[in-house]
């Protein structure tokens, strides 16, 4: 228990998942006697201000002023004694991820679209998002969008997106860093190119294609790690996108033109917005009611 922070007025209990830059912990607010989701910002990072200023000015920030039901609320923020610590209510549930490949399997049509739409409307959310405060103007992209930054809640019907980690605010030269999940990631993010709303929806595509299937699209059977991703990373630029009928073969040929617009190479050709995504889903749920 001694390596858990200690953070006036709450009790850290235990850790539930750790990235590249965070630690997530899982505590209780002592005033309200709520469980938090605590994140600190590991202390090798602390000194380094881009890093430092994306915990505290974009992500933390951001969770304050995007208030939505399926968005985390941000209960405080805390720098001190050299380090940073998000404190954000806690989302009971498991990850999209959690519940295809531990518990269900792949999701029938008929739960699947209702929810994905939902998934939709929240990146929409985001990027349609205005915060002069931030000197966003023209919105947000996640970037790491994946089943495993989707919680589904318990009644299985509605979700919240996390991990803003790496969000970044939309301009017109918006470029990628290449950070990411490489499955996720379209082309122009792991070449560091221009970015938008395009590559979240990319991101959305991926998303559907494993919620209808089970299955990742792009996948790799290295176990080196570098060469897992070059492998990903070259289907995704060359392979056509799989048809989902070799992993489930109800799959209708309306909805796989509905994923294969989403995951075209070319930015410009796929959905230009979550909100065309979304159209055509839901003019497919009206021709195929289930």
């Amino acid at each position: 228990m001694s390596d858990l922070p200690h953070i006036p007025y709450y009790q850290v209990h235990h850790l539930i998942a750790e990235g590249g830059t965070a630690k997530v912990y899982w505590g209780i607010d002592l005033r309200s006697g709520f469980p938090v989701a605590i994140k600190e910002l590991k202390l090798r990072h602390i000194s380094n201000p881009v890093i430092r200023n994306t915990f505290r000015e974009m992500e933390a920030q951001l969770y304050l002023y995007t208030q939505h039901p399926n968005i985390p609320k941000l209960i405080e923020f805390i720098d001190q004694n050299n380090q940073m610590y998000i404190i954000m209510e806690f989302i009971e549930g498991r990850s999209l991820e959690q519940y295809i490949y531990r518990e269900n399997g792949l999701i029938p049509e008929s739960r699947a679209l209702p929810l994905f739409l939902e998934v939709l409307e929240t990146v929409a959310v985001l990027h349609n998002k205005q915060i002069p405060h931030l000197q966003i103007n023209n919105g947000i992209l996640h970037l790491d969008i994946k089943t495993n930054n989707i919680m589904l809640l318990p009644d299985n019907q509605h979700i919240k997106l996390i991990d803003l980690g790496i969000a970044s605010r939309m301009t017109d030269m918006a470029t990628s860093t290449g950070f990411g999940t490489p499955a996720y990631m379209p082309p122009e993010q792991f070449e560091k190119g221009r970015c938008g709303k395009y590559t979240d929806i990319f991101a959305l595509g991926i998303v559907l294609f494993e919620m209808l299937t089970a299955h990742l699209p792009f996948s790799s059977t290295q176990s080196d790690g570098k060469k897992q991703m070059e492998e990903i990373q070259y289907k995704i630029k060359n392979d056509p996108t799989p048809q989902m009928s070799q992993y489930y073969p109800f799959i209708n040929d309306e909805l796989q033109e509905i994923v294969d617009h989403a995951l075209q190479k070319n930015p410009m050709l796929r959905y230009q917005t979550c909100e065309h995504f979304a159209a055509d889903i839901r003019r497919y749920m009206r021709r195929h009611p289930s």
